[in-house]
């Protein structure tokens, strides 16, 4: 319900399904005072099923943050653990993981597949995507996940999100879109985390015209202020 007080750091986190039951989920996990593990990831699906997977994430995670020091070695783990219950409930998952070291100001991050988070810099126009290679999690049994790290400065904001948000449709069909989503980032990248992620959910909802959801969105957005 609360993202971890780090200093120097805003983070905040939403969620809200298109159904009663959905397959998005993000959490934070606070390793020590200055290092944080944020995740975000996507079930496919919006059945009973696809939330039930998602809980069996979360019990997974939590003995693994400490245990596995690396984003790369968490999702490779999930991945072995995951393949047997996924391939039988024909699902899948995608999912972006990260740690934020405050004491250095180093991002360390591995995919599985999810929609590559955006960062805004303070000091330069447009919006840069992360990636990193690997497969989305419960195809294959065996996989390794590149990790990269990249280094964050004051004013910097990091926006994590599932496909719900780029997808959302107009009246007229056409999708909210990925560079509507990189225009809105850097409009409100001045403001604090949670009104970040509350614009958000505003920009969508005048977008399609309703508070009816199509899909599932979840935002999460870290944002370093010292």
């Amino acid at each position: 319900d609360t993202a971890p007080a780090l200093f120097g750091v805003e983070m905040a986190g939403r969620c809200l399904s298109a159904a009663h039951v959905g397959g998005d989920y993000y959490d934070f996990f606070q390793r020590d005072d200055h290092t944080v593990d944020l995740l975000i990831a996507d079930v496919s699906g919006h059945s009973v099923g696809a939330a039930l997977i998602m809980a069996e994430v979360r019990t997974l995670l939590r003995p693994q943050v400490n245990t596995a020091h690396s984003a790369s070695a968490i999702l490779q783990l999930l991945n072995s653990q995951l393949y047997e219950d996924l391939s039988r409930a024909e699902l899948f998952i995608t999912m972006f993981y990260a740690k934020y070291n405050s004491a250095t100001g180093r991002l360390s991050y591995a995919n599985a597949g999810h929609n590559h988070p955006l960062i805004h810099r303070s000091d330069l126009l447009g919006c840069e995507e992360l990636d990193a290679d690997g497969l989305i999690i419960g195809v294959r049994k065996s996989v390794m996940f590149e990790e990269r790290q990249i280094e964050l400065r004051k004013g910097d904001v990091v926006l994590f999100y599932t496909d719900g948000l780029a997808e959302a449709m107009s009246s007229d069909g056409e999708l909210f879109g990925t560079e509507r989503v990189y225009q809105h980032l850097e409009t409100v990248s001045g403001l604090p985390a949670k009104e970040i992620i509350d614009s958000f959910y505003a920009a969508i909802i005048e977008y399609t015209g309703t508070t009816t959801l199509q899909d599932d969105i979840s935002l999460v957005v870290l944002k370093i202020t010292d």
